[in-house]
């Protein structure tokens, strides 16, 4: 129940709905300011629509989102943009938006649409803008936690993926050795030049044990140049498939966590499901596991999953499932499928006419050729890579303590339920 000192009012009371404007090429633009779409941020741009902080709001489509800019931005025609009347914290705003069914405001039309009619006479309890603040400082600070840890996630993935590249790929350890043997500059077969003062400067920061376990020397194979005493293999020699299966019907009231298709694209949660509501029978995914899809090859959807042995996980049959073989670790597992080499590969693979529902042959799959290396190297990557990874999931796994918090907050914050003081002092 709303505090005494809360006033009832209606969206067209206290803003506008302002439209965007058309925009052509904006995946190509360049430029400073975000733009924004129905579905929130599609590209940048040199000029702004809307020079503060505000609310954009999808206009056209069967799914329009409510997203914030805490900068200037520009938005495209298939979204408004709010324009206040009052003064108001446009961030509490943004909180207040959430909660309320923008989806089921449609105007009729053959594309559902919104209709500012509509949104104009959506009841809203306002609060003191002291207290709008206040809101707005609780749920924004969980946000900005959870934004910070995806920013950390991309910074170590990337990292990831650098050494996992300059390894495997570039063969980079392979090169300054080669160089530093024959004392004089070697054209790399990445087609930049290893002079000896490189050579000598990416040793230094490589660990000496970890660059005695490369060779000197290149040989020839079907792919190219590899190092010399490693081989040519198939991906079916670095992983091989879970194939255990379970039908959640026949436990109705266990919980689940399952892993789909759109959990992944949505922020890489599994779902928890009493297995009632699981209609179909469903892959097992046990601890160590890789998932990677086999719909639409062109979306990365490769998953460190984050299980322990006592939890009940299932996952679509639209995953492979993939356990690491010996020598090979879940880390180099989980590199090499997320790479854009492979990537390539399996886009080659496909089968289907529409992009929704092309498929890889898990066969096929398993045939790629890979470059394999002996288990030295691979127990030094694993040792690099798997703090770095488990870094990643435990910043997955606090966002999501932090996003389930904030969804049990937001509608009792916004609605008066509950107050900021009872919150910070929980706290």
């Amino acid at each position: 129940m709303a505090e005494n000192n809360w006033e009832t009012a209606t969206w067209g009371e206290l803003a506008t709905l302002e439209y965007g404007k058309s925009l052509r090429g904006y995946e190509s633009l360049d430029g400073p300011y975000r733009v924004f779409g129905t579905n929130g941020p599609i590209g940048w741009h040199d000029e702004v629509l809307c020079g503060q902080p505000s609310v954009v709001i999808g206009r056209k489509g069967a799914y329009r989102g409510v997203h914030y800019s805490a900068n200037p931005f520009f938005v495209i025609d298939t979204a408004f943009y709010l324009k206040p009347k009052v003064e108001m914290d446009t961030l509490w705003a943004y909180y207040e938006l959430l909660v309320q069914d923008i989806n089921g405001l449609d105007s009729g039309s053959a594309i559902p649409s919104t209709r500012r009619e509509d949104f104009y006479s959506l009841t809203v309890q306002v609060p003191p803008l002291a207290e709008q603040r206040a809101i707005a400082q609780v749920l924004g600070t969980l946000d900005d936690k959870i934004d910070l840890n995806w920013r950390m996630i991309q910074t170590l993935e990337a990292m990831a993926q650098a050494l996992f590249k300059s390894w495997f790929v570039d063969f980079d350890p392979v090169h300054a050795k080669a160089t530093l043997k024959q004392r004089d500059t070697t054209p790399s077969q990445g087609g930049s030049d290893w002079s000896v003062e490189r050579v000598r400067a990416y040793l230094d920061r490589m660990d000496p044990n970890i660059a005695s376990l490369f060779p000197d020397s290149f040989v020839n194979s079907e792919l190219g140049p590899i190092p010399e005493g490693w081989e040519v293999g198939h991906f079916g020699e670095v992983v091989e498939q879970e194939r255990d299966n379970e039908n959640p019907l026949a436990s109705p009231d266990a919980i689940f966590h399952h892993f789909s298709i759109p959990a992944f694209d949505e922020n890489q949660c599994p779902t928890a499901e009493r297995g009632e509501n699981i209609k179909s029978q469903k892959s097992r995914v046990l601890p160590g596991v890789v998932l990677l899809s086999k719909l639409n090859p062109e979306i990365e959807r490769v998953w460190l999953v984050d299980v322990g042995a006592s939890d009940r996980a299932v996952c679509s049959t639209e995953f492979l499932v993939l356990r690491p073989r010996p020598p090979y670790g879940r880390s180099f597992a989980y590199c090499l499928g997320c790479s854009p080499a492979f990537r390539q590969e399996l886009g080659s693979l496909v089968t289907g006419t529409s992009k929704s529902h092309q498929r890889v042959q898990a066969n096929a799959v398993f045939a790629l050729p890979v470059v394999l290396f002996p288990k030295p190297i691979s127990e030094a990557f694993e040792r690099k890579l798997s703090v770095v990874l488990q870094m990643t999931q435990a910043r997955r796994r606090e966002s999501r303590t932090l996003a389930t918090l904030r969804d049990a907050l937001l509608p009792k914050l916004v609605s008066g339920e509950m107050r900021v003081e009872r919150v910070l002092h929980a706290n």
